[in-house]
């Protein structure tokens, strides 16, 4: 069966299973391409979140 979500893994996104693998994920790639800093770049990580309400759920 296909997933219900496009371009989405339920699975690798259920936080009982997966709780921190974005974190370390992002941590890691940043460690990984901070030699960038070398060539006067900068490497940072920034946290998004998106809000929605039942009703806004509900409309989509």
């Amino acid at each position: 069966m296909n997933s219900p979500f496009p371009g989405m893994n339920p699975y690798l996104e259920n936080p009982e299973l997966w709780s921190e693998v974005h974190h370390r994920l992002i941590t890691a790639i940043a460690i990984a391409i901070a030699q960038l800093r070398k060539m006067g770049l900068n490497v940072e990580q920034i946290a998004q979140a998106l809000s929605l309400s039942v009703e806004e759920v509900e409309e989509l």
